[in-house]
């Protein structure tokens, strides 16, 4: 039986009304305590992820934005580094380390959608229509308990979550929720700092159908 929008996000643990944060944070290469670059050798499945999104991530985003949602968040985790020692404070004895690398778990969830849409589908997840990819990912997000978007997509139960916390953090979202372009961690001048945010323009209304064209010659 079809799922519907707001049965999907609450199993999701992810209603859209989440949009209290913001989107694609773009990722740096992580560094390790020696200064070096340390190349992330996990990769997920381009047209899975890039499937996934679309599932997931709000629609009104437009599919530009939730494509560079989608490379924002393999950028992301390209440039982690598992199990390095983070920055801690001043005289703080204790040393803390990045988690282990996410991407195997993650790789083998998109695995498990992709052979639960076949089985249950006939088709692969990434050849199903949005509504019936939602049915598929609704099957392993019923174990979803907490009923946020966790503040880091370390913390996230399930790649769909990750994808969406990932997005969540990032000054895109912050920006569509506040309906401005405020630009959260982006460096500004300081002429910046007083000027009040410019609005997000909306998109010019749509012509009635039937309605005379405005062009010359029309």
């Amino acid at each position: 039986m079809p799922i519907n929008r707001r049965d999907f996000f609450q199993q999701a643990a992810a209603t859209l009304a989440a949009t209290t944060a913001a989107g694609a944070v773009v990722a740096t290469a992580a560094c390790a305590p020696d200064g070096s670059t340390r190349a992330h050798t996990g990769a997920l499945d381009a047209a899975l992820l890039a499937a996934l999104g679309e599932t997931v991530l709000p629609e009104s985003l437009g599919a530009e934005s939730r494509t560079r949602a989608v490379r924002a968040f393999a950028d992301w985790l390209a440039g982690f580094t598992p199990v390095a020692e983070q920055m801690h404070g001043y005289g703080d004895a204790e040393i803390t380390y990045t988690p282990s690398d996410p991407a195997p778990g993650w790789q083998a969830q998109l695995a498990g959608l992709e052979r639960l849409a076949t089985q249950t589908k006939g088709k692969g997840f990434a050849a199903l229509s949005v509504e019936q990819r939602r049915e598929v990912l609704s099957v392993p997000l019923r174990a979803v308990r907490s009923a946020h978007i966790p503040a880091s997509p370390l913390d996230a139960p399930h790649v769909a979550i990750a994808l969406l916390s990932h997005w969540a953090s990032g000054s895109d979202a912050q920006d569509l929720a506040f309906g401005a372009h405020i630009g959260a961690g982006n460096c500004r001048s300081l002429n910046d700092v007083t000027r009040k945010p410019l609005p997000i323009a909306a998109a010019p209304a749509a012509a009635p159908s039937g309605a005379p064209s405005t062009k010359r010659g029309a």
